[in-house]
């Protein structure tokens, strides 16, 4: 299970993946993300160090794991700006296309927001907002957004914390944090952690112009060569397999395991389908 990294490095830097988006709007974002014990664009300063302890267990870095972690690659400030998405203009939803700048192009076009329309502004605003007793966003019922399950369930890490332990979920040790986190009899725990295990993946691993994958140490490790358009591949690239692998590491390995459970599919009544959820597996 050990990576090897000093190849997959030399691999990244052949493949032009340590350039940084140079866009004055992206520079400013992480030049104003929350630091440690500041608060985030959505989220409390408290929130924000919670979801931190989240997203490090979820995705252990140094010194736990060799390779970067959530914490390294920026997963809790790019949450926060998903949170945050209407304080921007254009909302912080769809990035721009077709290309980034690091294939050829000679502009990034990803870091380029596309302003929404009516309809995707609606959508958007009841699945990051909710629906707040708003008819127009309860025409299938009530949704609790995104902004609320956070802020909900980080607060309930918090009280199981005290109620276990008599400290904040931020004062735990690492298992300790796992066992809460990881409690299949908690389902307010459980929705909770669904959700924001599947965005720190997205921020994990996805287009850095979302505010995650920062200086893209999430396609680093893991050998991906990110976006390749306009410059594409050789033939002989796409007909022959590459000479390096990445492979997980223990600890990597031991958290999808023991987090992965809370893709479980959530079935709902006939009545209330809209609350369903799909998974990735079935119970």
């Amino acid at each position: 299970m050990e990576v090897a990294r000093r190849s997959i490095l030399k691999a990244a830097g052949a493949l032009g993946l340590l350039a940084l988006v140079p866009l004055e709007r992206l520079q400013s974002l992480a030049a104003t993300a929350p630091g440690p014990g500041a608060a985030g664009r959505f989220l409390t300063a408290h929130e924000m160090a919670t979801l931190r302890a989240v997203c490090a267990r979820f995705i252990p870095g140094p010194p736990e794991d060799p390779d970067p972690g959530a914490l390294e690659a920026g997963v809790p400030e790019a949450i926060d700006l998903l949170l945050a998405a209407f304080t921007f203009d254009p909302p912080l939803i769809h990035a721009g296309g077709p290309f980034s700048n690091r294939a050829g192009a000679r502009r990034d076009d990803f870091a380029r927001f596309v302003p929404l329309d009516a309809l995707a502004e609606l959508g958007w605003r009841i699945r990051i907002e909710g629906s707040r007793g708003i008819k127009r966003r309860e025409f299938a019922g009530p949704v609790v957004g995104l902004q609320e399950i956070y802020r909900d369930g980080l607060a309930h890490l918090d009280a199981r914390a005290n109620s276990l332990f008599r400290m904040n979920f931020t004062a735990l040790p690492g298992p300790a944090q796992d066992l809460l986190l990881s409690d299949q009899t908690d389902g307010d725990t459980q929705t909770f952690v669904g959700a924001a295990l599947s965005n720190s993946l997205d921020a994990m691993y996805g287009p850095p112009e979302y505010g995650g994958n920062r200086q893209l140490v999430g396609w680093r490790y893991t050998a991906w060569p990110g976006d390749s358009q306009p410059r594409g591949f050789s033939r002989s690239q796409v007909s022959n397999a590459g000479p390096n692998s990445a492979r997980l590491g223990p600890a990597a390995i031991e958290a999808a395991q023991r987090f992965l459970p809370a893709f479980v599919g959530r079935p709902a009544s006939r009545e209330q389908f809209w609350l369903a959820r799909a998974g990735f597996m079935r119970a």
